[in-house]
């Protein structure tokens, strides 16, 4: 399934960060591949699980349960740091993060520079990992955050618009298909 990103906040086509998103899912893994336009390629940490968020970032909320409030999220930056934590979503923009340990991390990712100002992440998720069921199914959304260098949150892009400041709505999950 492939995704073009749009302004999380207003629901608007954001061209100056034009943002593909293309998933596969196989019989044993989920697979994101992002590729970002127009990036300053700031990473603003470079070890496991520090708030990357903080900086460019590719990331992946992924629900495999029939309760969206809980999920896993997984973040990389420019620079291949990456970011895995369980959520339980308390209300919009409020949550409780479950740190996995990084001797237990079970994404792979990626990062390639395409050119001065592009770049692709892509991060592989084991099902098994993530509990997945099929009579449930996997709910997502999938961002970006682009800081233009260093300002945190200030182009967040999205598959699904949380049409806030913040990721963390999980209304605004869709299925994956």
């Amino acid at each position: 399934m492939k995704y073009v990103l749009k302004n999380s906040r207003t629901g608007e086509d954001i061209n100056e960060f034009y943002t593909t998103l293309e998933i596969t899912k196989t019989e044993k893994e989920l697979t994101f591949e992002f590729v970002c336009k127009n990036s300053k390629l700031y990473s603003a940490y470079d070890n496991y699980n520090d708030p990357i968020y903080e900086g460019d970032v590719c990331e992946a909320f992924i629900c495999t349960s029939n309760d969206i409030t809980k999920y896993f999220e997984v973040e990389v930056a420019p620079n291949n740091t990456l970011f895995l934590n369980r959520m339980k979503c308390l209300a919009v923009g409020e949550y409780e993060a479950d740190p996995i340990p990084k001797e237990e991390c079970f994404v792979k990712s990626e990062t390639e520079k395409l050119s001065d100002t592009d770049y692709r992440v892509k991060f592989i998720v084991p099902l098994d990992k993530i509990n997945y069921d099929e009579k449930i199914g996997i709910k997502f959304n999938a961002y970006r955050i682009e800081t233009e260098g260093g300002i945190p949150d200030k182009n967040l892009l999205a598959v699904s618009p949380t049409m806030c400041d913040s990721f963390h709505q999980p209304a605004s999950f869709i299925e994956l298909k």
